[in-house]
C-alpha cells in the first residue's frame, strides 16, 4: 500500500517485488510512459523528491513497502538551474545517515541505519535516457526487510488561528525579506489549516498580495535566509528567462515565458509597450488550459502584465498557488528580473512588483520554521504613501491639512470632534498604522479643545491639575 503522498506517487500494489524510482523535478509519469514494457513489469512504484523534506515519506512508504527492494534515482545534471539539488541529498543522507530534513516521522536512529544500511547498497543512479536499458538489465529481489513498519506522524499544533476577511490580504515592504518576513506573520496568524493537493496539511490565505518596492537585485536581501544564495538566484532568474526545457520536465516557466507555442512573449511585451507605453495589453501568460486540464504538474505563476505609469515600469504576477515559506523568496527574484530587462530595454525606471496568489500557504513541514516570525516581533509599521496630516486647533476647530509625500497641501478639513473627521481623513490612508496615528492625534486635539488645553502635534498634553 502506499500510504503517503498516493496522489503524487505512481504505485502498482500488486506487484509483489520490484523497484522504485525517484524523480527528482522530473515528471513521473513522463519518465514511465517512455518505459518498455519489459521495464515497466519490473517497476512497482515512481515519484518525485523536490525537497529534502519529502525523504521523510519514502522512509514512511518504503518500510510499509519492503517488497521495493532497490531505488533507482534519475541524476537532476540535466535540471534547469535554480531547481532543488533534491537527488544528491537523498544520495548524502544514504551515505552520512544524517537527518538534514525537519522530521515528520519519528524514526529512531535504528530505523535510520538500517534503511540507509541497504539503500546506499541497493540505489542506482542513471540519466533519464539510459533508464529504459539499465532497468531492462536488472534483476528483481524479493523484499528488502521481512517485515512491514508504520510509523505515526506527528500532528504539528498551530495555535487557534484567529478570524480575518477571508480573502483580500496586503503585504506592502520595501525589500523581499521584509515583506517575505510580514507574509509569514500574517499567514502563521490568520491561514486557515487544510489538506493540500499533495496529502500534506497547509496553512492558507486567498487573495494575498506582495508587494516589494525597492530591492536591490544586485545585493538581494534574501541572501543567507534559508541557505540562499547570490549565485543561486543569479543561475535562477537566468532560467526565467530560458527557453530551454529538460526531458522528463512538464514545463518550465522560463519555455512558458519565452516559447509558448513559437511565441517569444518576453519579446511581446517588449513590442507592446514600445509601440503604446499606455498599453494594459503587455500580458503574458504561462498557463496553457489543453495541457493543465489533463496533467498533475501544472504552473504555479500563470500570468504576467507590465504597466507603465509616470515612466516607471510596475510588474504583477499571479500566482494561483504561493508556498511563501521556500517558493516565493525565488519567484519573486525571477519577476524582479523581467521587470529589470524590460526597464533595459525601454528606458524606464522601475516601479513595484506585485505577486498575488490565490492561495498563499506554508505547508506543515515549515510550521515549525516559521514560528519566529508569528510569535516574534514583525513591525508592519511604515510611511503612508498617500501622505500625511498636519493637525491643529484653529478658530475653536480641529483643523486638519492633508499633504502628498512631496509636501503640497491636498486637502483641509475642519470639525469639532475626531469622530466628526474620521469619514474625511480615512479616505487618504492606505495602512492601518497611520489610522492608528490619526486617531490618536484626533483624540488628543479634541480633549484639548474641549479642556483649552494647548496641542501641539505629537507631543504629550499638558493636563492642567
Amino acid at each position: 500500500m502506499l500510504k503517503y503522498y498516493p496522489n503524487v506517487v505512481m504505485f502498482d500494489d500488486e506487484k509483489e517485488s520490484g523497484i522504485g524510482i525517484i524523480t527528482g523535478w522530473k515528471a513521473p509519469h513522463l519518465i514511465y510512459d517512455k518505459l518498455s514494457d519489459e521495464s515497466k513489469e519490473k517497476v512497482i512504484s515512481i515519484g518525485p523528491l523536490y525537497t529534502k523534506n519529502g525523504i521523510n515519506f519514502i522512509l514512511a512508504n518504503l518500510f510499509l513497502n519492503p517488497q521495493i527492494s532497490h531505488l533507482v534515482l534519475l541524476e537532476d545534471s540535466d535540471i534547469l538551474p535554480g531547481m532543488s539539488d533534491s537527488i544528491q541529498e537523498f544520495l548524502h543522507f544514504l551515505e552520512t545517515e544524517e537527518i538534514g530534513f525537519s522530521q515528520k516521522f519519528q524514526f529512531t536512529s535504528s530505523d535510520i541505519h538500517e534503511f540507509c544500511e541497504y539503500f546506499k547498497n541497493h540505489v542506482t543512479v542513471v540519466s533519464s535516457d539510459k533508464l529504459n536499458d539499465v532497468l531492462e538489465g536488472m534483476k528483481v529481489f524479493s523484499t528488502w526487510r521481512e517485515n512491514t513498519k508504520d510509523f505515526s506522524p506527528e500532528v504539528v499544533e498551530t495555535s487557534k488561528n484567529l478570524v480575518s476577511e477571508k480573502i483580500g490580504f496586503m503585504v506592502r515592504a520595501n525589500t523581499v525579506k521584509e515583506a517575505w518576513m510580514r507574509s509569514l506573520k500574517l499567514i502563521g496568524t490568520y491561514g486557515n489549516r487544510k489538506l493540500s493537493d499533495y496529502d500534506e496539511e497547509q496553512l492558507e490565505l486567498m487573495d494575498l498580495s506582495i508587494i516589494v518596492r525597492d530591492e536591490d537585485l544586485e545585493h538581494p536581501s534574501m541572501v543567507g535566509e534559508l541557505g540562499i544564495t547570490k549565485e543561486e538566484l543569479d543561475l535562477y532568474e537566468e532560467s526565467l528567462l530560458s527557453k530551454d526545457k529538460p526531458d522528463g520536465v512538464q514545463y518550465t516557466y522560463g519555455n512558458r515565458f519565452r516559447d509558448y507555442d513559437n511565441i517569444d512573449q518576453l519579446q511581446y511585451l517588449i513590442d507592446t509597450l514600445r509601440e503604446k507605453m499606455y498599453s494594459r495589453r503587455a500580458v503574458a501568460v504561462l498557463w496553457n488550459p489543453t495541457i493543465e486540464t489533463s496533467v498533475d504538474e501544472v504552473p504555479c505563476i500563470d500570468l504576467y502584465q507590465a504597466i507603465v505609469q509616470d515612466n516607471k515600469l510596475y510588474m504583477l504576477a499571479y500566482l494561483r498557488a504561493n508556498d511563501v515559506y521556500n517558493g516565493f523568496p525565488r519567484n519573486i527574484y525571477g519577476v524582479l528580473k523581467i521587470q529589470d530587462v524590460l526597464c533595459r530595454e525601454l528606458g524606464l525606471e522601475k516601479g513595484y512588483v506585485n505577486t498575488i496568489a490565490g492561495s498563499a500557504h506554508v505547508y506543515e513541514r515549515n510550521f515549525g520554521d516559521i514560528t519566529p516570525y508569528v510569535d516574534g516581533h514583525i513591525s508592519f509599521c511604515e510611511e503612508d504613501e498617500r501622505g500625511y496630516f498636519f493637525i491643529e486647533n484653529q478658530d475653536d476647530k480641529i483643523n486638519v491639512s492633508f499633504f502628498s509625500k512631496e509636501g503640497v497641501l491636498e486637502r483641509e478639513y475642519q470639525g469639532l470632534t475626531a469622530t466628526s473627521l474620521r469619514d474625511k481623513c480615512c479616505f487618504h490612508i492606505s495602512n492601518l498604522d497611520h489610522a492608528f496615528y490619526l486617531g490618536q492625534e484626533l483624540t488628543k486635539v479634541e480633549i484639548a479643545l474641549e479642556n483649552d488645553l494647548p496641542y501641539v502635534q505629537d507631543q504629550k498634553l499638558l493636563i492642567k491639575r
